[in-house]
């Protein structure tokens, strides 16, 4: 099988997961007595976001079953020579427990690692359903998408969220957010990376900054915004992305040496 049927193949199954996963969500989030459970500071869990993981990787194991899969509640599972999963199966858990409509489901699928191939992003509250795959551009309902068109940084809507769970990071986040704050038209924050990379992917905002996220938040957004033309990259050239920490800069390629120019003042 050559690559581009291959890459094919992985969509399709990752956009089944996603649907099916969005329903299971819509359906468990009706449940008035959520049940919500610490795993760090300021990071939750739900039953629900354990079993959406499990319907996602059986639904993948069933397409595919030597594939690698990582995912935010179930951790390393598989070889990793057939390709791997990356999975969060609820992005944005606290807005899920507090019914605000902006989570996501996110899957991604890579061979060379933190090179994502295929990138679905679902928001089920909104039925926007985004997904990308390489060369062949990045969609949201079936239309095409690309980035904005904004180059001047002072009309720039950006993406900057405090490290609500790495508080020894606060001073250092609130003066490089001051910078791009002044320079820029406004911010904004959704509590779903994913989203946030969705939306840069279709224009709705220009730039992003945040530290401290897992790789499993990012994987697919970042497909879809380099598929949509815009730039993915570590805010700390000395510290690339890992599965555990990556610090992230992104943006619709117009802006991002401003940004740069302000994480790095």
């Amino acid at each position: 099988m050559n690559n581009t049927n291959l890459i094919a193949r992985h969509l399709e199954v990752a956009l089944q997961a996603a649907r099916l996963a969005g329903s299971y969500v819509l359906e468990a989030g009706k449940n008035p007595q959520i049940e919500v459970h610490d795993k760090h500071l300021n990071d939750f869990v739900t039953d629900a976001d354990r079993a959406c993981e499990e319907l996602i990787i059986a639904t993948i194991r069933k397409h595919f079953p030597d594939d690698a899969i990582f995912g935010e509640e179930t951790g390393t599972s598989g070889e990793s020579a057939h390709g791997r999963w990356i999975i969060d199966p609820i992005d944005g858990t606290t807005n899920f427990f507090r019914s605000l409509p902006n989570y996501t489901i996110s899957i991604a699928w890579e061979i060379e690692p933190f090179h994502p191939l295929v990138g679905v992003v679902f928001n089920p509250r909104q039925q926007e359903l985004f997904w990308a795959s390489e060369g062949a551009g990045a969609y949201l309902n079936g239309q095409p998408i690309v980035v904005s068109s904004v180059k001047e940084f002072a009309k720039a809507l950006m993406v900057c969220v405090p490290p609500h769970r790495r508080h020894e990071l606060v001073d250092t986040y609130f003066e490089t957010a001051k910078r791009i704050f002044l320079a820029t038209s406004d911010f904004r924050s959704y509590g779903s990376c994913a989203l946030e990379l969705a939306y840069i992917a279709s224009g709705r905002l220009d730039g992003y900054y945040e530290l401290c996220l897992g790789y499993y938040d990012m994987a697919a957004g970042l497909m879809l915004v380099r598929e949509a033309g815009g730039m993915v990259e570590s805010a700390d050239p000395k510290q690339p992305f890992t599965d555990t920490r990556c610090d992230l800069i992104a943006s619709n390629g117009l802006i991002h040496q401003h940004i740069l120019h302000m994480v790095h003042a």
